[in-house]
């Protein structure tokens, strides 16, 4: 038996609280008429589907008005399947490797309802390619503790590696967030040191503790402006917009790229893309603009225009 015509029947009936006639439903579904009964007896013998024939009107699940029949297992439409093979191919990109074994179970199941729409694993699994940049591993314990910590609301004491002076510093957190961003993992946390939100690398902690201390809520609003109002990760209260120039070459691929949610743009006359960006902290956004080398230009703020140029000019330095 197809799955997919299962699905799509089940899918027909759910959605309806009175009978559809059967006629409504081989036109719906373009089935014939030995389809239809096939399917029929096989989720009604076989699945215990609830379907009930009412005379004169049609079909319908008889169910309860507050009820909904659910198909036994896990079950889904051909191209929902194909989807979840997919997310499921992207899951093998995610570190640290606690998150690929919790996912296991269900990459099985998916595996067997991929072979049962005759997509073999050593096929489909060969199309698909994941590739990740600039990963920094984190350590698979520390990730679980500060998930449990902040889904238990529970204060951490961590050890955190300050990678530009390459020492350590203790600190008390309220985990607040965990954020997925750019293929790496980061923790909004109220930080008890800085009475302040703070935004922590998971893959730089060195050493975890969970207390028994309950954490710190920080009001959502609070939060979403802290990570959200400022450029990328390094984000806090805007202190300038920067307007950045493309040139004609790079335009139509940049103008398709979301950088902020705030973003807001226009185009010159002759065909240049002028992005404007809210920032808090340069030094992401920094790195971003250089990486477009020639087709970029900073037009505003002077200050940032001027980073771009010492930037530039101590990188050329090293090739003279």
């Amino acid at each position: 038996m197809d799955l997919t015509h299962i699905y799509e029947l089940h899918k027909l009936l759910s959605a309806r609280r009175y009978p559809i006639p059967k006629q409504d439903i081989l036109d719906q579904l373009e089935w014939s008429n030995s389809k239809f009964y096939r399917v029929h007896e096989y989720m009604h013998d076989y699945l215990g589907s609830p379907i009930k024939t009412v005379r004169g009107q049609g079909y319908i699940y008889d169910v309860k008005a507050d009820e909904q029949y659910e198909l036994p297992g896990l079950w889904f439409s051909a191209k929902e399947i194909i989807a979840l093979g997919i997310i499921e191919q992207l899951s093998e990109s995610f570190q640290p490797q606690i998150i690929k074994q919790l996912l296991d179970p269900f990459k099985s199941r998916i595996n067997t309802l991929l072979k049962q729409q005759q997509l073999p694993e050593t096929n489909w699994q060969l199309r698909i390619k994941i590739i990740s940049q600039w990963q920094r591993p984190c350590e698979p314990e520390f990730f679980t503790q500060v998930a449990y910590a902040l889904l238990h609301r529970k204060q951490l004491q961590i050890d955190y590696w300050q990678w530009h002076s390459n020492t350590c510093q203790q600190r008390i957190i309220s985990p607040q967030r965990l954020v997925y961003y750019r293929d790496n993992w980061y923790l909004d946390a109220w930080c008890h040191l800085r009475q302040a939100l703070r935004t922590f690398s998971v893959d730089a902690i060195r050493q975890i503790d969970l207390t028994d201390l309950h954490a710190n809520d920080v009001d959502a609003k609070v939060l979403n402006d802290h990570v959200m109002d400022g450029y990328g990760i390094f984000s806090g209260e805007v202190v300038g917009h920067a307007i950045l120039k493309f040139s004609k070459h790079m335009s139509n691929r940049v103008s398709r790229e979301n950088w902020h949610p705030d973003q807001t743009f226009e185009w010159t006359l002759t065909g240049e893309y002028l992005l404007t960006i809210p920032y808090s902290e340069q030094h992401e956004l920094l790195r971003d603009i250089l990486r477009y080398g020639v087709d970029v230009e900073v037009l505003s703020p002077k200050s940032l225009k001027n980073s771009v140029k010492d930037e530039l000019t101590r990188t050329l330095e090293k090739y003279i």
